[in-house]
Formats: C-alpha cells, structure tokens, sequence
C-alpha cells in the first residue's frame, strides 16, 4: 500500500497487527514528526478509550467518544528546533492527504480546549500528557477505509507529543450511543441532551439503519419516565442557504419523531418536532471537527 510522507510524517492506513517485538516504533498508520525520540508505548489489544471532544456547556466536565477496540499510545519528545504549530500542522496535514476526517481541534494557548485545568483535564480523561494549561494544540481524527476504521488523537505541547490510535473492533465501528440511564441524567442536569448516533445521508432527512439503537434508548426512555414530554430539536451546520437548513433541520427532527411514534408506540402527543438549523451552534462552523458536532438532534425536556 502507498505510504504518505509528510515533512517526516508518514501515514497509511494498513490491516491491524499483532503488537511488534521491538518496543519503540512506530505505529502503522502514522509516523513520528522527524526528529522525535519515543519515550514509551502502550498497546492493548482490546479496551475502551475515552476520545476528548471539548467541555460541556458549564466548562466544568469532558465531553468525548467511547471507543472500544485496539489502543496504542505513544509519547514522544517535541523536537525544541520546532515549534508547536510547525509540528502540529504538518500532523494535521498528512491526516488530511490520508483522508482522515478532523472531528475535534483545539488550541490551549487560546484556552480553547479547556477554560482552566487543562493538563489535569486531557491526563485523566484520555490520558495525554503534552497538553498543559497554557499551551499545547490537540486534534481527534477518523481515518477510515475497507479494512476498518480508527481514531488518531494528536496532541503537540511544549516538551512532548502524544499520538493515541484507536482501531475499532469491527463490531463496534460507529455505535457510539448514549444509553437510556445517561440521557435521563442529560436531562436532569441541564434540561436537555444531545442523542448521540442519529444519522441521515448527506442533505437528506431519513434516517438511516445505524440510528436504531439510539432510537431504541431514545424511546426506553420514555417508556420509564411517562410524564416526560420534550421537543425534538433538529440542527445543521451552517454550509447552504439559511431557508434550506432551516426545513432540513425540521424535516429531520420530524423523521426522529415518527420513527418513535411509528416503530416504538410512542404517543404523539408526547413529542413536538423542531429545526433550528444552524442558528445554535456548539462549535465554530470554519472547521469540518466544529461543523460535526454542530450537526446534531437534541432532546428538550418540556
């Protein structure tokens, strides 16, 4: 297969491995920037790992994926002739050559992965270590193709880089969803909770096969709590004309509805469909990781 060089950044993606002999190499799918030293290596053959995506809404708590599959994590020492942008960019690059899909990015240094506390934040939440509370630039990516599908973390700080990959089981692939027990409590907390593994195809409002779970916790949901009823609040990212994500958003928050009265006997009375297209975003729209989580159906407790 081809590999893709990069400033001394290789990245390919290759059909998993049993872990090498040799304790200190690289990972396939992706290469030290040159001139870095490993100082160790994990590998797991199977576990779960929590992928950070940003702070909630308070700034308080983490927010991520809950992956499942093999973990390698490597740290390495930032060559100091470099800066952190320098070596950060050209990892975002070969990513991108690679066709990895950027979900996440944030820059420390303007307190955008964590108002305060960051180090102790991304240690005990993914366990990366080069991020401090002052500086350091983090990226989560997917990189998918036949042979499978895995998550690259990238975090570049001001001594050391850390490279986590996370190749899914292939039963697992994309079955991140909030059970019945952590959207209630979404609820309680805050009035409202994001249902996570809702999907459509591109510019389209019916749902696909792969939202049944989410739909089926969505509705056991309901079923335990009777008096609950909520407004279905479709979003979009702010790609196209305002009109058009205005009904997509609606259309899709309609489909979520149906789906529940329709498959799960979910009183229509119960739910009330809405689109507010891109106009509530939770992330900046100018970056495709931003433009992910903006895209989204959340559960609003009426």
């Amino acid at each position: 297969m081809h590999k893709l060089s990069i400033a001394g950044i290789a990245v390919a993606f290759l059909v998993a491995a049993p872990a090498t002999a040799e304790p200190l190499t690289d990972h396939a799918l992706i290469s030290a920037y040159e001139g870095s030293a490993m100082r160790r290596k994990k590998v797991i053959e199977f576990d779960e790992y929590t992928a950070f995506t940003g702070m909630d809404e308070s700034g308080k708590a983490p927010t991520g994926l809950t992956l499942e599959g093999k973990i390698t994590t490597m740290l390495y020492d930032r060559p100091k002739e470099r800066s952190i942008l320098e070596v950060f960019r050209n990892y975002e690059r070969a990513l991108s050559i690679a066709g990895a899909e950027v979900l996440y990015s944030c820059d420390q240094a303007k307190g955008e992965c964590a108002k305060r506390y960051a180090g102790p934040t991304l240690q005990k939440y993914s366990g990366i270590m080069s991020v401090s509370n002052l500086a350091g630039r983090y990226s989560l990516a997917r990189l998918s193709s036949a042979e499978g599908t895995a998550y690259i973390a990238v975090a570049v700080g001001e001594n050391f880089t850390d490279i986590h990959v996370v190749e899914l089981a292939a039963m697992e692939q994309d079955k991140v969803v909030l059970d019945a027990a952590a959207l209630g409590k979404g609820l309680d907390s805050k009035g409202y909770v994001t249902v996570t593994g809702i999907f459509f195809d591109t510019d389209k409002a019916t749902l696909k096969p792969e939202s049944d779970p989410a739909l089926a916790e969505l509705a056991l949901l309901l079923e335990q709590r009777p008096e609950l009823e909520a407004f279905v609040v479709g979003h979009t990212d702010m790609q196209g004309d305002l009109e058009h994500n205005m009904g997509l958003s609606n259309r899709r928050a309609a489909a979520v509805v149906a789906a529940l009265v329709d498959n799960h006997g979910v009183a229509p009375a119960r739910l009330r469909a809405k689109g507010v297209g891109p106009l509530s975003p939770q992330a900046s729209n100018r970056h495709a990781a931003g433009k992910a989580l903006n895209r989204r159906v959340v559960l609003v407790a009426r």
